[in-house]
């Protein structure tokens, strides 16, 4: 079971709560029986826990349904050093954008296959291919910014083997396309030598490599605060390098996109959209019910309760 709410579930519950405490608080003045009190306090908190359940919108995960799905898998490759958290993305962290990005391009693709593999000192596979997209947007939502303690300087060779593993593993399905989104700053600060990805090309049937941040540069920031420069104690910036990006982009024979704004994706999304099939999934896939439905009308019946007393007593 998860929750889509239409309103963020922390203010309606405050909302709720505040109300309800000054409803309690009038009843209980009343000079009146303690079991009518009583009755009524609980007839209004559960009208307020059903308004609640309602807004959190409760969806059942279906497992077995039959749904249309693309022949495409489609990779997600991020780099999350803290040079990502630079601010020079519309003045917000270069990652903002990235959550922004990513969230547009699952939408555009849905129904295709989706993984993720994130680095920074090291890589790690957040989400191997998988149908379920909320599997892999709850993958991106575990990224934050790295301490400036555990930050060691951006490598962008570390995701060399976790890549070609899936790349690999996506090309042995029969009649699929496989998608890269290679998304980066491009920065090497360790003094590593970019390596080649033309062995990647072979497994990648289209894709880009998406560029973030400015020649200007951003102040780059961890959970804490901004990042010193040690030798000017000044604030350390960090500044895109699209001809890294531009090199690996080669190497895959794919496109460089530097995202200054999200629509700048689009034609990539389209040449992919013209290139996919679609097909049905018979009980494989997995969809999401709402549930919220078999809440409303026990709430109906309440409020139909509470107003015919009001017709009959005058007052709630």
């Amino acid at each position: 079971m998860i929750t889509n709410p239409i309103l963020p579930e922390i203010l309606v519950g405050t909302v709720l709560f505040i109300i309800y405490a000054l409803l309690a608080f009038g009843v209980i003045r009343r000079k009146t029986k303690f079991i009518y009190k009583v009755s009524m306090m609980l007839r209004i908190l559960a009208i307020f826990v059903l308004v609640f359940i309602i807004n959190a919108r409760p969806m059942r995960k279906d497992y077995n349904a039959d749904v249309e799905m693309k022949n495409l898998d489609v990779l997600f490759v991020v780099d999350t050093t803290i040079s990502m958290w630079a601010d020079d993305v519309n003045s917000k962290p270069r990652m903002d954008a990235v959550m922004r990005d990513t969230q547009h391009i699952i939408d555009q693709l849905d129904g295709s296959n989706f993984a993720l593999i994130r680095f920074d000192n090291r890589s790690q596979v957040l989400a191997p291919f998988t149908q379920d997209s909320s599997n892999v947007l709850d993958a991106f939502s575990t990224i934050s910014s790295p301490s400036r303690y555990y930050a060691k300087g951006s490598n962008l060779n570390v995701m060399e083997k976790d890549m070609m593993d899936l790349l690999v593993s996506s090309s042995k399905k029969d009649g699929r396309m496989t998608v890269v989104f290679f998304i980066s700053d491009g920065e090497i600060t360790d003094d590593s030598q970019l390596m080649s990805f033309a062995d990647y090309e072979k497994y990648v049937d289209g894709g880009a490599v998406m560029g973030y941040g400015t020649e200007k540069g951003g102040r780059m920031k961890d959970s804490y605060s901004y990042i010193k420069d040690p030798t000017t104690y000044q604030d350390a910036y960090s500044k895109i390098d699209e001809k890294n990006l531009q090199s690996i982009a080669d190497d895959m024979q794919i496109d460089y996109v530097h995202m200054e704004r999200m629509n700048n994706i689009d034609y990539v999304l389209s040449s992919i959209l013209a290139s996919t099939k679609s097909i049905v999934d018979e009980g494989k896939g997995v969809t999401y019910e709402d549930t919220y439905y078999f809440y409303v009308f026990p709430l109906i019946l309440l409020l139909m309760f509470e107003f015919v007393l009001y017709i009959r007593k005058g007052r709630l």
